[in-house]
């Protein structure tokens, strides 16, 4: 499989994995954004597929576990991809994967080796982390204080590679950023012109607009 390929897999899982914690009033404190459970969901049903679909994770993670994500006034942001297998906590019945505090409210399968992906965002200042959350956490919040952001995130995980996209899921973080003032001014010197000025900050999302066609060359 192409990390092209993968990247847009796991960001629709990512936007799933989201509405399920909303859709089912979940804690999703530290979910997994994908298991091989949950790959038959997107047409990966073999085992030469699955096994593909990790090995390009592999890649992702030793191209992109580290990638700084914004430039704050005190520090930085950097995404950090960990893929394990492990013993995993499943919603009986369904394919929906959940960390082991939602298994006090909720009837729970334990799987007992299975391949997984998490996400967090974690915010550094002078080599110290200072902040560390799981994506799907954060993303969770966003909505349920922002309920607009949700059609932010499904837009984006349908074309996450299309500029139209990156500039509107950055629009609505903006919006969703502007709320909170004390975060703003952590992360800005100043109030940002227009979405063009605030992709400055952001590296990451500035390279995909630039190089996502390279992104989409890449194999497995």
């Amino acid at each position: 499989m192409k990390i092209y390929d993968a990247i847009s897999l796991i960001i629709k899982a990512v936007n799933d994995q989201v509405s399920n914690c909303l859709r089912y009033n979940l804690n999703c404190l530290d979910p997994p954004c994908i298991t091989s459970g949950q790959l038959d969901s997107y047409g990966l049903k073999s085992y030469s597929s699955k096994a593909s679909f990790w090995r390009a994770v592999e890649s992702i993670v030793s191209k992109y576990s580290g990638v700084i994500v914004f430039r704050g006034r005190f520090g930085v942001f950097k995404l950090l991809i960990v893929h394990s297998v492990e013993e995993s906590y499943r919603i009986e019945n369904t394919s929906i994967y959940v960390d082991s505090l939602d298994c006090e409210y909720v009837n729970c399968s334990i799987v007992p080796k299975t391949h997984s992906l998490r996400i967090y965002l974690e915010g550094s200042y002078s080599d110290r982390v200072i902040f560390r959350m799981n994506i799907i956490t954060l993303l969770k919040l966003a909505i349920s204080e922002n309920p607009y952001f949700r059609e932010c995130l499904e837009r984006f995980s349908e074309e996450p590679f299309k500029e139209s996209n990156i500039i509107h899921i950055a629009s609505c973080s903006l919006g969703v950023l502007s709320k909170h003032r004390i975060i703003y001014d952590v992360l800005f010197n100043r109030y940002p012109k227009n979405i063009i000025e605030v992709l400055r900050h952001v590296p990451v999302l500035r390279n995909i607009l630039t190089s996502s066609h390279a992104i989409k060359g890449e194999g497995s």
